[in-house]
């Protein structure tokens, strides 16, 4: 869940910019900024938890039987956009492009080194625009490959999406346990309803 959010007079009334995400009260902790708003990601439930770290699991897993140097991660790295600052749940990014930004003291990580982004849906919520629709384009107009957006409740849904001529289509959709098959960016074949399993498993 996320919402537009306003620090007060002390702080101004925005527009904002990164400079401001950065030195608001939380220093930035749980927020994104579009479009000069600081975008509020309200604490995500146990299930929504529970499916992203599932999602980075079999990402690591699917990755190291391809044997392709990425980093999976997600939650507080930060990508600059032309409308902001987003903070995936779970990306994919080559290995080498975060080991530069981090020798080199960088803020942020560059959206064209991505292959892939997954934004889990909190339904109902402020973000699930954001997730199903604003995201969306700007993922595809900044050249990310492959974008997933995953559903928890109130059954476990995966819809994978790959760019085709700037704009995303859908690769594979399974629900509960339907059974989703992909070979980009890595070959994977797995249940919605299996992420919480593997969820609960240690990524070593």
């Amino acid at each position: 869940m996320s919402a537009a959010l306003d620090f007060g007079s002390s702080f101004g009334s925005g527009p904002y910019t990164a400079d401001d995400l950065h030195n608001s009260p939380e220093e930035g902790k749980g927020f994104e900024l579009w479009n000069g708003w600081l975008i509020e990601k309200i604490s995500p439930s146990l299930r929504h938890n529970r499916m992203s770290r599932g999602l980075r699991c079999l990402f690591i897993e699917a990755a190291r039987r391809a044997g392709a140097d990425v980093l999976v991660d997600g939650g507080e790295y930060e990508f600059i956009f032309p409308a902001g600052i987003r903070k995936p749940d779970v990306f994919v990014i080559d290995a080498k492009a975060e080991e530069t930004g981090f020798a080199e003291g960088e803020t942020y990580l560059d959206p064209s080194d991505l292959s892939l982004i997954v934004e889990v849906v909190s339904p109902r919520s402020g973000s699930e625009a954001h997730d199903r629709t604003i995201k969306r384009g700007e993922y595809a107009a900044a050249g990310v490959p492959h974008y997933w957006i995953v559903d928890f409740r109130p059954t476990p849904r995966i819809e994978a999406l790959h760019l085709d001529a700037g704009h995303y289509v859908r690769t594979a959709l399974a629900t509960g346990d339907e059974t989703l098959v992909v070979d980009q960016p890595f070959e994977i074949s797995v249940t919605p309803n299996a992420l919480y399993d593997l969820g609960r498993r240690d990524f070593a």
